[in-house]
């Protein structure tokens, strides 16, 4: 039965899931991973455990399905976002990722502002102001605090990128993605260069732009053995847990609106 494999790959945990290609659910499964809180403001969760969620996830929706790895037509992830992850050349972590939770970067955080006049003028031409827990203070403070994985970074990516190189072995940034970096050119949907040149931020650091519906590559012949697919079985860029909530509600258009909560099971 023709399918495509989904993945939400959240804060507390990975779903997976198998749909067929009118719609129809056949098998869903749910696995959590940790967050880690070193130090006050901080949290911090291992990629790793992102990938491996999505391997047992995996195993079980395909055994629950019945469905054949050759029946799967494609997948994709939608997943957290505004997190930072320092990768080598071939994708893989230099150390743990910054959550979004993470709220470190609140000096960072005030010194951008300062540079555009300010939190008020800032929030007046921004739209509202940042704080420790936006990716731009991340970046800055990973460069000040931490310029040896910085400096050794090939790329700074979010999980979106982090998943699709496990997957694919292409090192990418999905549009949705990038969208709340503070360095993507909503209008041009190119990474902005003048302001990472502003705020002393290396180009080099961020990969090439992929769309949602792009596909990204296929699965390697790594990938496909972890996963019990088939290498080759076409991956695409996927969006952003926020953005796959708003199109899941059908509020894509200007002045349409939806409301989404989230909790976490105490089981």
């Amino acid at each position: 039965m023709p399918s495509i494999l989904a993945y939400d790959v959240g804060t507390s945990g990975c779903k997976a899931a198998v749909v067929t290609t009118e719609g129809k659910l056949l098998s869903t499964a749910y696995l959590t991973y940790p967050t880690y809180y070193p130090q006050p403001l901080w949290a911090e969760q291992d990629p790793a455990d992102w990938w491996q969620a999505v391997i047992d996830s995996t195993h079980q929706v395909m055994q629950a399905s019945h469905v054949e790895p050759a029946d799967i037509l494609g997948m994709c992830f939608s997943t957290q976002m505004v997190n930072a992850i320092p990768v080598d050349a071939q994708g893989e972590p230099l150390g743990a990722c910054i959550s979004w939770l993470d709220g470190r970067a609140w000096e960072e955080a005030k010194m951008v502002m300062g540079k555009l006049g300010g939190p008020t003028i800032f929030g007046a031409l921004i739209g509202t102001a940042i704080t420790g827990k936006d990716l731009l203070p991340k970046y800055l403070w990973m460069k000040r605090h931490d310029p040896d994985r910085y400096n050794q970074a090939a790329a700074i990516v979010d999980a979106s990128s982090y998943l699709l190189v496990r997957a694919t072995g292409r090192l990418v940034y999905e549009w949705t993605a990038a969208s709340v970096t503070g360095m993507f050119h909503l209008k041009k949907k190119t990474w902005d260069t003048g302001l990472m040149r502003f705020l002393g931020l290396d180009r080099e650091k961020f990969p090439d732009l992929v769309q949602s519906a792009e596909q990204v590559g296929g699965l390697t012949s790594r990938a496909a053995g972890e996963l019990g697919l088939l290498q080759g079985t076409p991956v695409f860029g996927g969006a952003g847990d926020a953005m796959s909530a708003a199109l899941g509600s059908g509020a894509c258009c200007e002045g349409e609106a939806h409301l989404c909560l989230g909790y976490r099971s105490s089981s």
